[in-house]
């Protein structure tokens, strides 16, 4: 009963066009005062939460952008256009970054898009440098589903935001073969195709490290000053992992902003010992091991467990989940690469029992395709399951931002048996000094509350970002 009068009380006020429920100001104060208390979780109300982002204003109201999306094929515009707009038709100059650097003696390409506000206060705060989690790019944080404005768009009308695709899942012009055809494969290099079986062995050897790699070269060419490492979903593992990388952890100082981002996998062993019969976020241990080289790839059915709800942008009434994920299937087939590799789910999970497995089918691979490249199987095994082994001390505050309906992330029933809960008890021990919040928006969003409500998502992360120290 306490979900239909949520759902029909928001969804009213979406159709008046929002809440007046006060001023910018007094807004941000509501949210200041939850992080003040040392509680490990408050939540906004949902009509609050509805009334943000009156004063996040797009110069041209996203105008010029969702044209350059809509007039590309699948709206996989290319991003080196968004150069040749002004900058105050945009409210913050774009830049499109791409770094090429070598790992397992291979060369890959990251890319990264670089949103320099054009609001002078912004310098005051550190940079919010955003990385996709599984089966998503650029795309998904700078245009929702029907190519309106992002949250990347009016974030950056206040803050300086750097975009990240992970290697692989930005392509020029996107995808244009079926999810489901083998042929349909990362871009790990963005100027030529590779045959694949290279594709293979590298959807094998993609390790968290090698990610990090480029990852670390690309940040601190393209940002200055101080970071923020938001991770959505699988790489919230990379905001965790950077803390080993003395540059960026110089940057980082002692902080962490989440957003749908969990905690490190090491945290899956340690919810497993101490809450016997608690399933984790990922659903609890892994089966039989999937083939390495084998993508995972998206479909409906996998969008509508979690991932689809009333307030996307694709949703008309009557709709089911299940349609609501076949209309963003069809929506996002080319330009979002819709594939993930294995070993980034294992690697984000309590999978390092298989580490044994991980390396003999690496090794099967190596021999089957002569490793013309030179791949060393001793770089990628020491590589393996890093994320069991990150550090949860040294922090002095810890945010996670989460949405009410984000499954993966919170149980509205019963919010002590959440994901993010037990990560912020364990944080707690490891840094009794810090301050550690969990906040939770209180409105119908899933996991991908960034392509659902863009603007009151990006002024609820201002105040939050404006309440660190």
């Amino acid at each position: 009963m306490r979900l239909l009068h949520l759902v029909s009380t928001l969804t009213a006020g979406l159709l008046a066009g929002g809440f007046l429920h006060g001023s910018p100001a007094a807004l941000e104060k509501k949210i200041h005062a939850l992080l003040d208390q040392d509680k490990i979780y408050s939540s906004l109300p949902g009509e609050d939460f509805l009334a943000l982002g009156e004063d996040f204003v797009l110069p041209d109201g996203g105008k010029t952008v969702t044209a350059l999306a809509l007039a590309a094929k699948g709206g996989a515009f290319d991003p080196r256009d968004l150069e040749k707009i002004p900058a105050a038709t945009l409210g913050y100059e774009a830049k499109w970054c791409v770094e090429r650097f070598k790992y397992y003696n291979l060369d890959w390409d990251i890319t990264g898009l670089r949103l320099t506000s054009l609001d002078p206060e912004a310098k005051k705060y550190p940079w919010l440098v955003i990385m996709n989690g599984g089966a998503a790019n650029v795309y998904e944080f700078y245009v929702d589903l029907k190519s309106r404005p992002g949250w990347g768009q009016f974030l950056a009308q206040k803050l300086n935001v750097l975009i990240v695709s992970i290697p692989g899942n930005f392509k020029y012009g996107g995808w244009s073969m079926p999810i489901k055809d083998e042929t349909r494969q990362p871009a790990y290099l963005l100027d030529r195709d590779l045959p694949i079986m290279e594709s293979e062995v590298r959807n094998a050897i993609y390790t968290n490290r090698l990610v990090m790699k480029g990852l670390e070269q690309l940040v601190n060419k393209h940002t200055t000053g101080d970071l923020f490492m938001i991770g959505h979903s699988t790489s919230g593992e990379l905001a965790f992992l950077s803390y080993e990388y003395p540059t960026l952890a110089a940057r980082l100082k002692g902080r962490f902003l989440g957003w749908g981002s969990g905690g490190p996998a090491r945290a899956h062993a340690l919810q497993e010992a101490k809450e016997p019969g608690m399933k984790d976020s990922e659903g609890g241990p892994m089966g039989a091991m999937k083939s390495l080289h084998i993508l995972n790839r998206r479909d409906a059915k996998g969008y509508a467990r979690g991932y689809s709800g009333w307030l996307n942008p694709l949703y008309e009434p009557g709709m089911s989940h299940l349609q609501i994920g076949e209309k963003w299937m069809e929506a996002e087939g080319v330009r979002r690469p819709m594939f993930k590799q294995p070993l980034q789910d294992l690697e984000h999970t309590n999978a390092w029992g298989k580490k044994g497995e991980v390396e003999r089918q690496i090794e099967v691979l190596l021999a089957k395709s002569g490793n013309p490249w030179g791949v060393d199987m001793d770089e990628v095994s020491k590589d393996l399951f890093c994320t069991a082994y990150t550090r949860m001390d040294g922090f002095n505050q810890i945010v996670w931002c989460v949405a009410h309906y984000d499954r993966n992330h919170w149980v509205p029933e019963d919010p002590m048996k959440a994901w993010e809960v037990f990560l912020a008890k364990e944080l707690r021990l490891k840094n009794p000094k810090a301050k550690v919040r969990i906040i939770v928006w209180d409105v119908p969003m899933t996991h991908y509350g960034h392509v659902e409500k863009p603007k009151e998502l990006a002024a609820a992360f201002y105040g939050v970002v404006r309440w660190f120290k």
